[in-house]
């Protein structure tokens, strides 16, 4: 749906006599906005995943921003320095790991906040991070949400929660609780498709685990293998 399909859906599903003034029209675009970021965010939706390029990484740097101001905070899951993939860690881990070996060049990143940590003795280059986008504010009628090339049903779910906060504005709770539940049940509903979708992903054989040994230093491979050093 496009932003003025949105206001027309919230208006004529609720009934609303938009006289009164709880429901004025800057009411209603502000909580369909607030609804929109609710529904973007109640899970990690593969339609706001995103792949910023815009950073870049120089060896030697370990604090680097966010590189871009759309991007989920703790949302970056995978991170590629030039042609270099890199390895996220707990942030608690890094730091152990930075200390212990503050002269290996493993590639590995954590974050915390808004700031990437990465290994600074490691690759110079383009930084690219796989995150979660927040979508952008409706600026005309005409824009679009994310969903509407992923499964619109989810757009039913933001009118649901733009007239749940505005009964909750009016203080109708009822009524407010009965259309979040309605929001809720549209979401999950979809979530679990996508994640029956997702389950049929394969992947590649590869280590699943590789975690730092604090004690004797280096890593392991897995949970099972021996100790390796420098992280091969």
């Amino acid at each position: 749906m496009n932003f003025t399909t949105l206001i027309t859906e919230v208006v004529v599903k609720g009934g609303l006599d938009t006289t009164v003034g709880f429901y004025t029209d800057s009411a209603l675009e502000r909580n369909i906005d607030r609804a929109y970021k609710w529904a973007a965010a109640y899970h990690k939706w593969p339609c706001t995943e995103y792949m910023d390029k815009s950073g870049l990484f120089t060896s030697g740097t370990e604090e680097n921003s966010y590189p871009n101001t759309s991007l989920r905070t703790d949302s970056i899951r995978l991170l590629k320095i030039g042609d270099d993939l890199f390895r996220k860690l707990a942030f608690n881990d890094y730091l152990q790991f930075r200390e212990d070996f503050s002269d290996d060049d493993e590639k590995v990143f954590s974050d915390f906040g808004r700031t990437i940590y990465i290994n600074p003795n490691a690759a110079t280059g383009t930084m690219y991070a796989y995150a979660q986008l927040i979508p952008a504010a409706f600026s005309a009628g005409t824009d679009t949400t994310i969903f509407s090339t992923y499964d619109e049903e989810a757009d039913d779910a933001i009118v649901h929660q733009t007239l749940s906060l505005l009964y909750m504005r009016a203080k109708d709770f009822q009524a407010a609780k009965e259309h979040h539940a309605i929001a809720k049940e549209i979401l999950d509903g979809l979530w679990k498709r996508t994640q029956d979708e997702q389950a049929m992903y394969q992947t590649k054989d590869r280590e699943m685990f590789k975690r730092v040994d604090i004690v004797h230093g280096g890593f392991y491979k897995d949970l099972n293998n021996p100790l390796q050093f420098g992280g091969n």
